[in-house]
């Protein structure tokens, strides 16, 4: 296998209400389960990140449907790398919302708010979460 971790941060084209954010968790959390992909998802105030881990041509796959997906509005791949193992191997779809976020990353919204001056910033925090 070869694999490959993918970051991306978007904005929703509309806000996410719970039963949406609900139902794109549950279509996520199976699909990454039937492809064997893992990973965390975070959302709030309209903004999406992701990281995404898994075989490279799974996670190409993944990133046409959701560069198609019409609920992103504006879509930015900030990583796309070869890894030697996953970082969350145990997780199909961790979510983060709005009090996660708070709680562990008290200037994420910050740097959401500058997408392009901080993108390296926001792929560190990414990729330093603390499994819990």
């Amino acid at each position: 296998m070869n694999l490959t971790q993918l970051v991306y941060v978007s904005k929703a084209s509309q806000l996410m209400g719970m039963l949406s954010l609900t139902r794109i968790l549950d279509s996520s959390v199976r699909w990454n389960e039937a492809h064997e992909l893992t990973g965390v998802l975070f959302y709030d105030n309209g903004y999406f990140c992701q990281l995404l881990e898994g075989d490279k041509y799974e996670i190409l796959a993944v990133w046409d449907r959701i560069s198609s997906d019409k609920r992103h509005h504006i879509l930015r791949r900030l990583d796309l790398t070869s890894i030697q193992k996953r970082s969350y191997p145990n997780w199909k779809l961790r979510f983060y919302g709005a009090e996660q976020i708070a709680r562990h990353f008290k200037h994420m919204a910050g740097i959401l708010d500058g997408m392009p001056e901080h993108d390296h910033e926001l792929l560190k925090i990414m990729r330093n979460i603390i499994v819990e």
